[in-house]
């Protein structure tokens, strides 16, 4: 039958991605690849066009906006440096230590309790961390992307990544200070007056070397994933240490002591206070 001419075919408009929209879509569809298994020095595998297909663009948009695969490669790793950087933080340090602390309040009384309801938390905490660490793709991410400015090629680029790799790595710095400092003031413990270092110093300290037991962990984790006895904590009877717990400790006793003017009182308000703050009741309790 003919095809009446004035008959007119209704078709949906189809509305053309803009450069911003495909930029967006090509990067959260590698990022997305590399939240799954974490980042490889270099990005050597990346594949651009299984990027492309993944983020549902035509491979002539693509090029359009990233003229080859070094380009995206240079955006990307300013992108995984941003977001990896703002996922280091972890909340459930903070949960884990108002669950402990909380659960023990015959030991609130005394200097001898206190301190062993500490040295509880950075056996259990520390024991975490290394192993929360090692096996976060995030964590990967960012050292692999740190590791990619040893390049050092002067593009500005590189300077980007470095800049953003630099605010990330403050933004964790302060959040675990903070951490480390209410774990002291809950507790009763302060820095040596000596040690003018405050609890950035002690934290940059830590962190770093739980970080450098992850990368030892890499090549050889028959040495970082012994444990070893250390002291007792809750109880009069030793008990297993990881070696990062081990290494946090002897920082935490060179560098914190017992405050003479705590008021053990003070814990229940405090306690109350950051279990409000971080939504962590029912783990307290």
């Amino acid at each position: 039958m003919p095809r009446d001419p004035s008959a007119r075919i209704t078709r949906t408009p189809s509305r053309r991605m803009t450069s911003v929209q495909i930029r967006r879509r090509m990067l959260d569809a590698a990022l997305a690849t590399i939240g799954e298994r974490g980042m490889t020095l270099g990005f050597h595998d990346l594949q651009l066009d299984d990027v492309i297909a993944s983020a549902g663009v035509s491979r002539s948009s693509a090029y359009r906006v990233f003229k080859s695969k070094e380009e995206f490669v240079g955006e990307l790793l300013n992108e995984a440096a941003s977001t990896f950087a703002e996922q280091l933080s972890d909340d459930h340090a903070l949960r884990t230590a108002i669950r402990i602390v909380a659960s023990r309040p015959d030991l609130h009384s005394t200097e001898d309790g206190r301190r062993r309801l500490i040295l509880e938390l950075i056996r259990v905490v520390l024991e975490q961390n290394f192993y929360s660490t090692i096996d976060s793709a995030a964590w990967q991410s960012f050292l692999a992307t740190s590791a990619a400015l040893l390049a050092n090629d002067g593009s500005e680029s590189l300077r980007r990544v470095a800049e953003t790799l630099r605010r990330g790595s403050d933004r964790f710095v302060e959040s675990m200070a903070a951490f480390h400092e209410a774990m002291a003031r809950l507790l009763g413990f302060t820095l040596r007056d000596d040690f003018v270092g405050g609890f950035t110093l002690y934290t940059v300290l830590g962190s770093s070397m739980v970080e450098g037991l992850a990368v030892r962990h890499l090549s050889n984790p028959a040495i970082t994933d012994n444990f070893y006895v250390g002291p007792p904590t809750l109880t009069e009877e030793p008990t297993e240490w990881a070696p990062s717990a081990i290494g946090f400790l002897a920082i935490f006793d060179k560098f914190l002591v017992a405050d003479p003017q705590f008021d053990p009182a003070t814990i229940d308000v405090y306690l109350t206070q950051l279990t409000w703050a971080t939504g962590a009741g029912s783990d307290a309790h």
